[in-house]
C-alpha cells in the first residue's frame, strides 16, 4: 500500500500558508495534515456498493479469478486509515488511471474479464493536486479450469476378474493445474451409484493411479439378499475429486464423471443381457404390449421378446457373440413405433445395454362426427390418438377467436355452438407426448335450425 500526504483542499492549503506568516513553525502539527492511501479491491461485476463494507473482500496485491469471470477492479482511497467513498475522495487528487497489461482506463473502477489463463499485471496510479504520484500494483492470477478424465477401465467395462488376485489398476488424467496451485485428489468407489461421493477410499497423488486389491464381488445386495454370481455380476462405481489450493490457501474443487465396471459371472461361459426399455410420456405403460426380437449378426432370431408393459427391463441368457441386434416395438400403442440397438456379448458377462426409448412422434388427428347438425346441438369432433393419449387439459375450442365451452369424453369433444351466421372454428389439442393437432380451422355456416361444418382449411383467415 502506497501513501502520500495531501491537503484536504486548496482552501485548506491556503489557510495553512496564511498561518505560516503569523505563526511560528512549532505551531504547525503534523497530525493536522491528512494522510491519503489507496488500495486495490476486486469484487464480482454484480456487486453493488463500496467493497470495504463487505468483510468478504480485502485489499491485496494478488487476486485469483476464473476464465471469463466478470469482475470489477476497484481503486479505493482512505484518509488517515479510514476508507472513504469514491465521491468523497475527489478533492484529494487531480487525476487517476488504471493500467491492465497494456491497456489504460481513466476511472476509479473498471470492469473486466479474462478469456485466457495466466498472470495479468494491474497498476492503479493517482496524481495529487501538486503533481506527485501514488502507484499501487497487483497481479491477477486467472485460473485454468481443472478437468479430471477417467481413463481405465473404460466406462461400463464388464470383464473384470472379481477374485482380483493381482489387483485392478484404475487410472485418470488431470489438467488445468496452474503453477500457483497445489492439488490433492481423493478416490471414491461404491456399489451404490447414488452414494459414491460419500464413499471415500483415501487421498492420493493427483497424477497417479490406484490399485484395488481384494475380492470385488459383493456378497449381498443393499436389501441383504445373497447374490448369485452365476447370474449377477457386481458393479462398482468410481470417481475422483480434486481439491486445488492457491498460494493464499483458497481452494476449489473439481469432480470427474462417474465410471463403472462390472465383474465376470461365475458360470459356464454364457452371457446375460439386460435391456432397459422406457415408453416416454406414456401415462399408462401397463396398457401396452412390447414385442420384438434379438437377432444375430447373420439375421437369425436368437430370442423373441414379449412383455405386457412398455416400461420394463428385459433379461435374456444367450451364447457369447458379436453384433447382435435388439428390436423392440409397442404392439398396442402403435404411434410409439420401434427402437433398436446393436451390442456385443462376451463370455461370462452380464451386459446392460443403453436404454431403448419408445417415442410417440405422431400428432393426434381429428374429424367432425357430423357435418350437418341441428343448430341447437353441440358440435362434435372425434380426436384420434393411438399413442400417449389426448391430454384433456390442452383442449381448447374457439369460435371467431372467442373461447367456447368444450367437453371431452370417450375420444369425442363436444363444443357449444355459439355461431349466429358464419364463423371460423379452431380446435386445438395435443397428446401427452406434446404432439399438437394440425394447424387447421373449420368453417361454420348457420341457416336457421341447420348448421353445416366445412373444412378443414390449412391457412387461417386474418380474423381467426
Amino acid at each position: 500500500m502506497n501513501y502520500k500526504i495531501l491537503p484536504l483542499s486548496i482552501a485548506f492549503a491556503s489557510a495553512v500558508l496564511t498561518s505560516l506568516v503569523s505563526c511560528s513553525d512549532s505551531e504547525i502539527q503534523s497530525s493536522d495534515i491528512p494522510e491519503l492511501t489507496q488500495s486495490i479491491f476486486i469484487v464480482p461485476e454484480s456487486y453493488y456498493g463500496e467493497p470495504y463494507n463487505n468483510k468478504g473482500y480485502k485489499p491485496s496485491d494478488k487476486f485469483y479469478v476464473n476464465i471469463n469471470e466478470k469482475i470489477r477492479i476497484c481503486g479505493v482511497y482512505a484518509i488517515n486509515g479510514e476508507y472513504i467513498p469514491t465521491e468523497q475522495a475527489m478533492p484529494y487528487y487531480s487525476f487517476h488511471k488504471w493500467k491492465i497489461d497494456n491497456d489504460e482506463a481513466g476511472a476509479s473502477s473498471v470492469y473486466s474479464s479474462f478469456d485466457k489463463a495466466g498472470i495479468h499485471n494491474i497498476t492503479f496510479e493517482t496524481i495529487d493536486l501538486f503533481g506527485d504520484t501514488l502507484q499501487t500494483n497487483a497481479k491477477i492470477y486467472v485460473n485454468t479450469p481443472t478437468s479430471i478424465v477417467l481413463q481405465s477401465p473404460a466406462n461400463n467395462y464388464n470383464q473384470v476378474d472379481g477374485d482380483n488376485e493381482n489387483g485392478l489398476e484404475l487410472t485418470w488424467s488431470i489438467s488445468g493445474i496452474d503453477p500457483w496451485e497445489t492439488p490433492y485428489c481423493t478416490f471414491f468407489a461404491s456399489y451404490n451409484k447414488s452414494n459414491i461421493w460419500n464413499s471415500s477410499l483415501g487421498n492420493m497423488d493427483c497424477m497417479g493411479s490406484v490399485n484395488l486389491l481384494g475380492d470385488l464381488n459383493a456378497e449381498v445386495t443393499e436389501k441383504g439378499d445373497t447374490i448369485n454370481h452365476s447370474m449377477e455380476s457386481s458393479t462398482i462405481y468410481w470417481g475422483v475429486r480434486a481439491v486445488i489450493k492457491n498460494e493464499k490457501g483458497v481452494s476449489e474443487q473439481a469432480y470427474s464423471e462417474v465410471f463403472s465396471f462390472s465383474t465376470k459371472l461365475k458360470n459356464d461361459g454364457s452371457s446375460i443381457i439386460e435391456i432397459p426399455v422406457v415408453s416416454l410420456f406414456n401415462p399408462f405403460p401397463e396398457r401396452s404390449k412390447l414385442t420384438g426380437a434379438i437377432l444375430s449378426a447373420a439375421g437369425d432370431t436368437l430370442s423373441v421378446i414379449s412383455e405386457n408393459k412398455s416400461t420394463t427391463n428385459i433379461t435374456k441368457t444367450l451364447n457369447p457373440q458379436s453384433n447382435i441386434k435388439i428390436v423392440i416395438c409397442d404392439a398396442i400403442r402403435t404411434e410409439y413405433g420401434c427402437d433398436s440397438i446393436t451390442t456385443n456379448l462376451a463370455p461370462n458377462t452380464k451386459t446392460v445395454t443403453d436404454t431403448l426409448f419408445l417415442r410417440d412422434n405422431v400428432k393426434p388427428n381429428m374429424t367432425p362426427v357430423n357435418t350437418d347438425l341441428p343448430t341447437t346441438a353441440p358440435i362434435k369432433f372425434i380426436i384420434l390418438d393411438n399413442g400417449s393419449g389426448v391430454n384433456v387439459s390442452k383442449i381448447l375450442a374457439t369460435i371467431d377467436a372467442d373461447t367456447v365451452l368444450s367437453l371431452y369424453e370417450n375420444n369425442s369433444v363436444s363444443i357449444t355452438n355459439t355461431c349466429q351466421n358464419e364463423c371460423n372454428l379452431v380446435l386445438n389439442a395435443e397428446d401427452y407426448a406434446r404432439n399438437k393437432t394440425p394447424a387447421v380451422y373449420w368453417r361454420i355456416k348457420v341457416n336457421g335450425s341447420e348448421t353445416k361444418i366445412f373444412g378443414p382449411y390449412t391457412k387461417p383467415e386474418d380474423n381467426i
